[in-house]
């Protein structure tokens, strides 16, 4: 028997997870290319190369190639543009988003031997902060389609009892709506939002048992709105050590912890013009709340070949999170002819809070090479490898998720190349990057490329560097992820303004 619960409910493990899907794999496991300012203005072409704050990021060896202990503060202007194309429209529509955040902050402390015959002539540790992705986006989709969000909610409902979305005697319909998501789980509750406001109907109403419904939505052609607003980041923070050995080799190690932070706010708007359409506007609302720790770690090495050259590996694990979600969810709908409620409107104000599911990212191997011109100046390349395909959901309903992981991700490389001119106190640095997709089928998610330059500004012990970056991508997004097969095709333009002040004491 249905039982009443809560307005904040704890769903059970049977629940299938709001979030285990494919996209946000992907999203939760890619890093952006920013750092600190010489860092991002060469490209990131800094693993084999050290002596910077966010050269730990890639290659925790890099601590002990510092002179003399070190500290560093970024700020960060991220500016993004997306330029959205949708449906049978030929106008896009573009929208841009602007973030101002302080993107890293760590120290380094060094001690050299005095002992010129040590064996470890100098050995560091430091702490270090780093956003490594910055979820803040937007964009607006409209045109029309020929498919309806009718037929999404009869996807969800198709097999499920009719007797579970009628409320009992005594049951409101709110009550049945948490009762759903503990037994039955977020399929089922949107197939509830649907029979409730006449979206959707039994093919037998008269049935309890009925398990086949049909959509009121009629017409060959819809126009939607759809505004996704999202917002959130990832930021990571280390313990870093690291040895010099013969003054040739460099080792080190990070630790990571971990905080990710992701809210995803959607809604959708869906108009017809058939007058034989029972349904003449479709209103849809859903928020998600995601929150995440995580643990990693990091091995490197930096070898110095010659004095002038550099060769550089470094591995980083797997990150493994601990994924919390909660979910909001609204419907409101007007409909044609004679009927008794014109405008329907359903919002059960309850929390979904669903349990807590593992997930752990890929691991990457990057090597890198470097040549350094004395005191006039250098130049840096680094390539790194990340198998998408690894990705793993370890709770929940996994298998399927996991399965369709290893069939449509692959295997990601990414090139960094950076140079650096020295002309007495000024550098002027440049840089190119691009990272592979990690999908199968490209049209999903194509390349990133991007390219960069800066200035620097050395006055004693203290640095003053100034960096822009630009990246682009396209990309094809799925905007349901059950029912409609319907993708925005988005081009996004992101930009990037880092100032870093670093001094040495």
């Amino acid at each position: 028997m249905k039982t009443i619960l809560l307005k904040i409910i704890l769903l059970l493990p049977v629940m299938s997870l709001y979030a285990q899907d494919i996209t946000d794999a992907v999203r939760f496991s890619r890093e952006d290319m920013m750092g600190t300012a010489r860092f991002s203005a060469m490209g990131g072409a800094f693993s084999s190369l050290g002596g910077d704050m966010s050269s730990l990021k890639l290659n925790p060896a890099g601590s002990s190639v510092f002179l003399n202990n070190q500290a560093s503060a970024t700020l960060n202007l991220n500016l993004r543009s997306n330029n959205v194309n949708f449906g049978n429209s030929n106008t896009g529509t573009t929208r841009n988003e602007n973030t101002f955040d302080l993107n890293q902050a760590g120290a380094v402390f060094v001690y050299t031997s005095n002992d010129d015959d040590a064996t470890i002539s100098k050995y560091s540790y430091g702490l270090t902060y780093d956003q490594i992705a910055n979820y803040n986006d937007s964009y607006r989709a409209f045109g029309n389609v020929n498919q309806s969000l009718g037929d999404f909610f009869v996807t969800n409902a198709q097999g499920l009892p009719l007797d579970l979305l009628e409320p009992l005697p005594g049951e409101t319909v709110e009550e049945l709506y948490t009762f759903l998501g503990e037994t039955q789980g977020l399929s089922a509750q949107n197939a509830l939002l649907g029979y409730q406001t006449f979206v959707i109907d039994p093919v037998n109403p008269n049935d309890f048992n009925n398990t086949q419904y049909v959509s009121n939505v009629q017409g060959d052609e819809f126009r939607h709105d759809y505004l996704i607003n999202e917002r959130g980041y990832n930021g990571r923070f280390s313990f870093n050590t690291s040895v010099e050995i013969k003054k040739r080799l460099y080792l080190g190690l990070n630790l990571n912890a971990h905080y990710m932070e992701y809210q995803r706010n959607t809604s959708s708007i869906e108009d017809n013009n058939n007058s034989d359409s029972q349904i003449a506007r479709i209103g849809f609302n859903n928020s998600l709340l995601t929150r995440s720790n995580a643990f990693s770690f990091q091995l490197g090495a930096i070898a110095k070949v010659t004095p002038q050259l550099r060769a550089a590996l470094s591995y980083q694990s797997p990150t493994w999170y601990r994924v919390s979600e909660e979910v909001e969810q609204s419907i409101e709908t007007i409909r044609r002819g004679n009927v008794e409620v014109t405008n329907p409107f359903f919002n059960p104000r309850i929390l979904n809070i669903y349990p807590e599911y593992s997930f752990r990212t890929a691991s990457t191997w990057r090597t890198g090479l470097s040549y350094v011109f004395g005191n006039r100046g250098l130049i840096s390349i680094d390539y790194s490898v990340q198998d998408y395909s690894n990705i793993k959901f370890r709770s929940g309903p996994a298998t399927i998720v996991n399965q369709q992981i290893s069939e449509e991700l692959t295997n990601a490389a990414s090139l960094n190349i950076g140079g650096e001119f020295v002309l007495k106190q000024f550098r002027f640095r440049g840089g190119y990057f691009t990272q592979e997709s990690p999908y199968e089928d490209n049209t999903i998610m194509g390349d990133l490329t991007g390219y960069s330059f800066g200035l620097g500004y050395n006055l004693s012990r203290v640095n003053i560097d100034l960096a822009y970056t630009f990246a682009s991508v396209e990309r094809n997004d799925l905007l349901y992820n059950t029912g409609l097969s319907q993708t925005a095709n988005i081009n996004n333009d992101e930009s990037n303004i880092f100032l870093t002040i670093s001094f040495g004491f």
